[in-house]
């Protein structure tokens, strides 16, 4: 098992839960209550976006360094 970390931005919207988005893999997008909840969201959005990448041949995306603002989420991948 490995693993990869990835930049992603969390940012409250205007109902007040916080949406994560990763620009290296614009397939794993969530959201949660807070930001603990948005960010474990995000792990699992990422696994199963990079195992599609997977199962249709795709190589996996490499991360991006973090801009201001991002937090870094790892992904234990098989």
């Amino acid at each position: 098992m490995s693993a990869n970390k990835y930049p992603v931005r969390i940012e409250r919207d205007t109902t007040g839960r916080y949406l994560c988005t990763c620009r290296d893999v614009p397939e794993a997008l969530t959201d949660g209550d807070d930001r603990s909840e948005a960010k474990a969201e995000m792990a699992d959005a990422l696994l199963v976006a990079l195992e599609g990448y997977r199962l249709n041949g795709r190589p996996l995306p490499s991360a991006s360094r973090p801009e201001p603002g991002e937090t870094i989420i790892k992904v234990e991948s098989r």
